[in-house]
């Protein structure tokens, strides 16, 4: 990157402070995220507190986990294409978590799912969502990204895997389909303490690969062609970025199911409450509102609610009405 002259030196200073605004928001989400955790680990623990703390931190775990996974992936995905309405999850990511585990049921059958082991079968499913996602993509964000090619490819690929979804579960017998009906949905409540160990491990690695690229990502955000002209390459950082994407959306998916709105909600959350858009403040707020959204909704719908709710459903209601609002807003404009 060429060096900065003394006259833009005073820029570079000022744009590295914090407002006040950016850190009383990430001040407050800190708060907020720590207490909805803090409530969800005590809040009406009686008998067995041992083994009743275990699993609700194993809980919280998966939950965090999966908040920063999709909130970094979405921000960073919308930087890739220079787009806030793309995500990976609408560019037909869930629609190949379903043709998965729809093959999966058919070939092995529950009984054969169950006994390849929970570890395994997580592994293969993120294998499986990284390199076909990273085949996909990685073609279509090479060079100067077309946003409305990636839109369109994604919308056309995605009904191909619902179409042939669609077309195994319809030659499938019912005790079968009901398995696999169970997967097609995202759940917060059915993840497994064995998978958090490497679910870690995996979006760590994620995150490491995006913090390293963090200020990259700042400069790739003026545009390919400044960005070339400041010493960044943005064909490479492209492809490093998106296989980092990938993989986080790949546990993701894997731990709880197809989320299809719930990045997007989160990372429109973090841009309108920011003043700044540099990524290393933007990708911490979008993650600790990622956190507050699932443990605090968790928490609300498994001690408030009087009724049974899915914590999935509301988000992805919530996210599609902003999703409709992000695109009638642009349309207007």
């Amino acid at each position: 990157m060429p060096k900065l002259t003394s006259s833009s030196t005073p820029l570079r200073r000022r744009a590295a402070r914090l407002t006040k605004r950016d850190v009383l928001v990430l001040a407050v989400l800190a708060a907020l995220a720590v207490t909805a955790i803090v409530l969800f680990l005590t809040i009406g623990v009686r008998g067995n507190i041992g083994y009743i703390m275990a699993r609700r931190s194993a809980a919280v775990m998966s939950l965090v986990l999966v908040a920063i996974g999709i909130a970094v992936s979405t921000v960073v995905f919308q930087t890739l294409t220079a787009n806030r309405i793309l995500t990976p999850s609408i560019m037909g990511f869930d629609s190949l978590y379903v043709l998965i585990q729809t093959v999966a049921v058919q070939i092995f059958g529950a009984v054969g799912l169950a006994g390849l082991g929970a570890v395994p079968r997580f592994l293969i499913e993120v294998g499986l969502l990284l390199l076909l996602a990273v085949i996909l993509y990685g073609r279509l964000l090479s060079g100067q990204a077309d946003v409305t090619k990636l839109l369109l490819i994604g919308v056309v690929v995605g009904m191909l895997f619902r179409g042939l979804s669609n077309f195994v579960q319809r030659v499938m017998s019912p005790d079968v389909f009901l398995v696999l009906q169970d997967r097609m949905f995202a759940s917060f409540s059915r993840m497994q303490a064995d998978l958090l160990p490497w679910a870690a491990t995996l979006v760590c690695t994620g995150l490491l690969l995006v913090l390293v690229d963090r200020r990259r990502l700042d400069v790739l955000a003026l545009g390919p062609d400044l960005a070339r002209g400041l010493g960044v390459d943005p064909d490479r950082l492209r492809v490093r970025l998106l296989a980092a994407v990938a993989l986080m959306v790949a546990v993701s998916t894997a731990l709880v199911g197809p989320v299809t709105f719930f990045g997007l909600l989160v990372a429109h959350l973090a841009y309108q409450l920011l003043a700044t858009q540099r990524h290393s403040i933007v990708l911490p707020a979008a993650s600790l509102a990622a956190v507050v959204a699932l443990v605090g909704g968790q928490l609300i719908i498994e001690h408030v609610l009087p009724f049974e709710a899915s914590l999935s459903i509301i988000i992805e209601l919530v996210g599609g009405l902003v999703f409709l609002a992000l695109i009638l807003r642009r349309s207007s404009t």
